[in-house]
């Protein structure tokens, strides 16, 4: 069965605006299994090629076509004209039109072509390149341009979103002329006998050369087969984007509100600068602004800290509703994509605004108090160092999981559905998985055929020689409080949840996120205590 005719007219390619992401260039192979027994083979080639040119320019350039612009590669050096840059698009000896946002270098000797982004789009948009792909560290990692390649390491795609390179556009006053040309090619062993003049189409749409022929298979297919081959030549502008928000500093029209008062009257983002008041936010906007690469997320005092998408982070304050407060004015210079997060967690003042944080910003008193986070390494180290002065060994096994278990123990897990049992699992993993038994093993007694207690049992079998068996039984029951909770975390409805956390110290009256900072301080609390404990007189 012959493929359908208008397969090889090539009426179906989609054009380049409205895609998502722009192809800067393109030399793509497509192998593709042959569809019925009659056609022995299936191939498809897609080649783009893109300039950025001046608007004064753009009149020249529209009637250029794939002789102009196709996927040669660029050269740098003398011509007897005068000096020939790279970057630079033009015609032979005209003046520059534009620039190449790719610069396609060709290693003669290797046969290897190396694709280079100019350097001016990376500085404009303040770009970082990781390997084959390159991310805007300013606006939480995004990924703004990748490159693709075949399996033998070929650079196939180099595409970039399209609202960057708008902007980017629109700073310096430009268009992106893309020149492409694709082709179809089948071999049959029968004639399909398309309803072609002469088995030959041809027509021109547009900015469109299309072209159809079908004739008798030559070298290297067998005799009596047929080729058939469809091809387009396509030319297309990219407009630039209507503002450059990033690069140009133009205003971005969609305002950003925040609810400022308990009655719900918004305000603008813009116009939070002057306001000596306080926002007020869900806790679950910290597990949004912690997805991103390079958020931040640590501690001043008990309740107040620093939090942000990116390395810049704001002074928050935790209140008595759990709720997180924020000066109105530090909102107001975040970048307007970061300002959408917060806004999305923004709720009416409800509950007044941290005490600890309005001590430190309005009293300049901040608080002496010290946030069970931020002691949990300390606590853990003056454990392990107290442990080999008096017993000579290592209490806790080094693990490359530790400090990003260190970055997830935060009062924050428990604002989500099972976090305060996730939670106790990650505090699970940073103790009770690390200790190394057999070192808490040697310096107990056990009785002869006696199985190997647990960790937990085995410290409190080492404390209870160290103090009294009730005092050893009262200063191990949170951890063992929150290992009950670790283990609930797989049996969701458990009873162990409401013993694990009345021993851990928790009450589930109060709000998520004090819950998990009471959780946290059950822990950090009772490691001091058995540091105290074993530590030598």
């Amino acid at each position: 069965m012959p493929i359908r005719q208008d397969y090889f007219e090539i009426r179906d390619l989609p054009a380049l605006k409205g895609r998502s992401w722009i192809p800067l260039r393109e030399v793509r192979d497509y192998e593709h299994q042959p569809p019925s027994a009659d056609i022995l083979e299936a191939n498809e080639f897609v080649g783009i090629a893109t300039a950025a040119v001046h608007s004064s320019k753009c009149s020249t350039v529209d009637g250029f076509g794939w002789s102009e612009l196709s996927l040669s590669h660029h050269r740098a050096g003398m011509e007897s004209w005068g000096y020939h840059e790279a970057d630079v698009f033009r015609t032979w000896t005209e003046e520059p039109l534009g620039i190449n946002l790719v610069i396609v270098q060709m290693i003669e000797t290797l046969s290897q072509e190396i694709w280079h982004l100019h350097p001016d789009l990376v500085l404009a948009l303040d770009l970082m390149q990781e390997g084959d792909r390159w991310f805007r560290p300013a606006e939480g990692w995004i990924e703004v341009v990748r490159l693709k390649r075949s399996d033998d390491g070929r650079p196939t795609l180099l595409e970039i979103r399209s609202e960057f390179l708008g902007d980017y556009l629109a700073a310096r006053d430009m268009r992106l002329f893309c020149s492409s040309y694709s082709e179809r090619i089948v071999v049959s062993q029968t004639d399909p006998e398309y309803r072609w003049p002469d088995q030959q189409f041809s027509q021109k749409a547009g900015r469109d050369i299309l072209e159809a022929i079908t004739m008798p298979g030559e070298y290297p297919h067998p005799k009596g087969t047929f080729w058939t081959r469809g091809a387009i030549w396509r030319t297309e502008w990219i407009e630039a984007g209507k503002l450059s928000i990033r690069i140009r500093g133009d205003k971005d029209p969609q305002e950003i509100s925040f609810a400022l008062k308990a009655d719900g009257g918004r305000v603008a983002g813009s116009q939070l600068a002057g306001a000596m008041s306080w926002l007020y936010f869900d806790p679950a906007l910290v597990a949004t602004l912690l997805r991103y690469r390079g958020s931040r997320l640590y501690w001043h005092s008990q309740e107040t800290g620093g939090l942000g998408a990116t390395g810049f982070t704001l002074h928050f304050g935790l209140n008595d509703l759990g709720l997180i407060t924020v000066f109105a004015k530090d909102i107001g210079g975040l970048p307007q994509w970061e300002q959408r997060l917060w806004s999305a967690h923004n709720v009416t003042p409800e509950g007044g605004v941290s005490r600890e944080l309005f001590a430190a910003q309005m009293e300049v008193k901040p608080a002496a108090s010290k946030a069970p986070e931020r002691e949990i390494p300390l606590v853990l180290d003056n454990l392990d160092a107290a442990f080999e002065q008096r017993y000579g060994a290592k209490l806790l096994r080094t693990h490359e999981a530790v400090n990003g278990l260190l970055r997830s123990s935060h009062r924050f897990q428990a604002v989500e559905e099972g976090g305060l049992l996730e939670l106790s699992k990650e505090l699970t993993r940073l103790f009770v998985e690390r200790v190394d038994v057999d070192a808490v093993v040697s310096q107990i007694a056990l009785t002869k055929g006696e199985k190997k207690p647990g960790s937990l049992k085995a410290i409190e079998r080492l404390l209870s020689g160290l103090a009294s068996v009730e005092e050893a039984r009262t200063v191990m029951g949170p951890l063992f409080g929150i290992y009950d909770l670790r283990g609930a975390s797989s049996h969701l409805g458990s009873g162990l949840i409401e013993g694990g956390k009345k021993r851990a110290g928790v009450d589930d009256r109060q709000p998520a996120p004090i819950q998990g900072r009471q959780l946290l301080q059950s822990f950090v609390d009772t490691i001091r205590r058995i540091t105290d404990l074993i530590a030598p007189p």
